[in-house]
C-alpha cells in the first residue's frame, strides 16, 4: 500500500493556490438501481446510471476565490498532483483533474480555540487521473 503524505500534494483551483487549505475531500460514485427477480426475494442483477464527483474543501477562515465562484455561481477546475516517492512502491506523479466544479454550499465553524474553518461542497462533472 502506497502512503500518500500531503506535504507532498499540489491543489490548484483554475490555477491558483488556495491559502489556508486545510483540507480536501472527495468521492467518486455511480447511481445504481436493483434488478429484482421474479418470484424471489433476491436481485438478479445492477442497472447502473452517471457517475457522480463530489467533494469537500476545508479552508483556515475563508477562501475569497472560492465565495466568488459561489456567489456568481461559475464553474471552476480542481488539478490535485501528488507526489508519491516512499518505500516501497515509489508510483512518481498522479494527477486528478475535476472538470467543470460547481460549489452547493459552504458551511463555517468556529472552535473553542478560536480557530475559524470553512467547508465548501461541491461537485464535478467528471474526474480524470493520469
Amino acid at each position: 500500500m502506497a502512503v500518500l503524505a500531503a506535504n507532498k500534494t499540489e491543489i490548484l483551483f483554475d490555477g491558483e493556490k488556495i491559502h489556508g487549505l486545510k483540507g480536501f475531500t472527495y468521492k467518486v460514485f455511480m447511481d445504481q438501481q436493483d434488478v429484482p427477480g421474479i418470484g424471489m426475494n433476491e436481485r438478479v442483477g445492477v442497472v447502473y446510471g452517471r457517475l457522480r464527483v463530489e467533494g469537500k474543501i476545508l479552508v483556515n477562515s475563508n477562501s475569497e476565490l472560492l465565495n466568488q465562484h459561489m456567489e456568481n455561481n461559475t464553474h471552476f477546475q480542481i488539478i490535485m498532483t501528488i507526489t508519491q516517492d516512499s518505500y516501497p512502491e515509489g508510483l512518481g506523479v498522479k494527477q486528478f483533474t475535476f472538470d467543470g466544479c460547481h460549489l452547493n454550499y459552504r458551511e463555517f465553524q468556529l472552535d473553542n480555540h478560536e480557530y475559524g474553518l470553512t467547508t465548501y461542497a461541491f461537485t464535478a462533472d467528471r474526474i480524470r487521473e493520469a
